[in-house]
């Protein structure tokens, strides 16, 4: 069947490998390791990949938690636009641990709502350039820079239940996103622990957050991040 739709790839980004997939179909991996780069594995993936791919074909890339920073924006009084709150992010985000180790971000919000805290990530800018960089070397189009967190989150619909724990889990480490009330709370990323079970640490970070134990979990990475 003729299709005058752009192919589009997309670069999944995991800590110790790289997936690149067309639709649901997967094309290859790249192994990450503390001696490659990103930008060198990025290439070595595309090289074997993309070479009958036309110039209008498009990339896009998305990050696994391990590359993101999550923190919550609590509502201002006064804030009357979304340029204000949005500035805002941005002075929070420089107050967060994660900023002593950037020169700059890029931040965005996952979850927001008037008069409520919001759910935020932040990018380290050199990264963003990074990817923008690579696939303005393949001759490809930016299909858009993905948090998996937000992908995964689009199965409610934007209806969020008042109160849950949100886990997201990669090779490394799991981010834990609590909700009570109707509102973010808090956005914690732990390491994941040998001998320790993805249910076990969920169970331990609940109660460290304070969190009553009827709160549902929900483990993110069963969730189907293309339903809409």
């Amino acid at each position: 069947m003729l299709s005058l739709l752009p192919p589009e790839l997309q670069c999944d980004i995991h800590p110790q490998r790289l997936v690149l997939r067309r639709g649901n179909r997967v094309l290859g991996e790249q192994a990450l390791t503390a001696q490659t780069a990103l930008d060198e594995a990025l290439d070595q993936l595309l090289r074997a990949h993309t070479s009958g791919l036309p110039w209008w074909g498009k990339l896009s890339f998305c990050l696994s938690s391990s590359r993101i920073h999550y923190f919550t924006v609590p509502w201002q009084p006064g804030l009357s636009t979304p340029e204000e709150l949005r500035s805002f992010a941005a002075t929070e985000a420089a107050r967060q641990p994660f900023w002593r180790h950037v020169l700059a971000c890029k931040t965005a919000f996952i979850s927001v709502q008037f008069g409520a805290t919001a759910l935020a990530a932040a990018i380290d800018e050199a990264l963003w350039q990074a990817l923008l960089l690579t696939a303005r070397k393949w001759k490809l189009r930016v299909g858009g820079i993905h948090v998996a967190l937000h992908q995964k989150l689009r199965a409610w619909r934007g209806a969020l239940p008042a109160d849950a724990l949100f886990c997201l889990r990669d090779e490394q480490s799991t981010i834990f996103v609590s909700r009570q009330r109707g509102q973010w709370q808090q956005a914690w990323c732990l390491h994941n622990d040998a001998g320790v079970s993805a249910q076990q640490q969920v169970a331990q970070t609940a109660r460290l957050m304070g969190l009553d134990s009827a709160v549902p979990h929900f483990f993110l990475n069963n969730i189907d991040a293309t339903r809409e």
